[in-house]
């Protein structure tokens, strides 16, 4: 279970499989272990590396501000640990902010992007409904537990709610193997709200791919929208009927589609 030093925290980080590396980033308040449901079919064509963004998982959990910059130098400080010179990078929600500004900060580092579930943010990002953003809020004051349920409804689409409780039970019990903590919660919310890579998305040059579920309350679909026309020859998977959550409720569409992707820029 490897740890590196990185601007003065410890981030836990693990490899899996073999061949050309792909970087996988987490999204708001989730740690490696969410990639679950990804990482089988992944790493049996790739080096797979993953790791807990700063305030989850095993990676330490500082009360200092947050910044999608600074989680971005965090992600390149994984690629030194692992020995990577550059890579694909997979981000989802705000893994996928994460990704956009790695890519922009060290176009070098990184091989293709694909982007889930995320935006570009600033003046031009399309916000959910307010009952949502006021939702995202109020997990803060909620026990592990109440906040993970009272979130469903945001991050599933309401016939897989319907009709996979199961699955959903699934997801909160990996996410409740090790809770975020509530201040840390906020802290990557903060950064969230604050991140906006809008008038730069013309600096990414490498392939990209955008997959977004057209029933995403949390990050609208027009979001993904938007990135698929800024970023020059960016190619767009639409996830017909799914929520934010598209990697559990299309797994195995979603895997097959980003591993055709990734394996034409291999």
């Amino acid at each position: 279970m490897p740890f590196i030093s990185a601007n003065d925290i410890e981030l836990y980080y693990e490899i899996h499989g073999s061949g050309e590396p792909l970087l996988l980033i987490m999204g708001l308040s989730h740690n490696s272990l969410s990639w679950k449901r990804s990482l089988p079919a992944l790493e049996e064509h790739f080096q797979v590396i993953l790791f807990d963004n700063r305030g989850t998982g095993r990676s330490s959990k500082p009360e200092t501000p947050y910044s999608i910059e600074l989680m971005a130098e965090d992600a390149r400080t994984v690629l030194d640990a692992a020995g990577v010179e550059s890579a694909h990078v997979y981000g989802i929600s705000m893994g996928g902010m994460i990704a956009q500004r790695l890519a922009i900060a060290h176009p070098d580092r990184v091989r293709s992007l694909v982007l889930g579930c995320t935006t570009s943010g600033g003046a031009n990002h399309v916000q959910p409904h307010p009952e949502v953003g006021m939702a995202m809020l109020s997990r803060a004051s909620a026990s592990p537990v109440e906040a993970a349920w009272a979130a469903v409804p945001i991050l599933y689409s309401e016939g897989f709610i319907q009709k996979n409780r199961d699955a959903i039970e699934e997801d909160i019990g990996t996410r409740l193997q090790i809770p975020t903590p509530a201040q840390c919660y906020m802290l990557q919310l903060q950064a969230c709200l604050a991140h906006d890579t809008y008038d730069e998305l013309d600096r990414i040059s490498v392939p990209t791919l955008v997959i977004h579920g057209d029933a995403d309350l949390l990050v609208p679909f027009e979001n993904g929208v938007t990135l698929k026309e800024k970023i020059n020859g960016a190619e767009f998977f639409k996830v017909p009927g799914a929520g934010h959550l598209y990697v559990t409720e299309a797994q195995d569409e979603v895997n097959q589609r980003v591993l055709e992707f990734l394996t034409k820029q291999a």
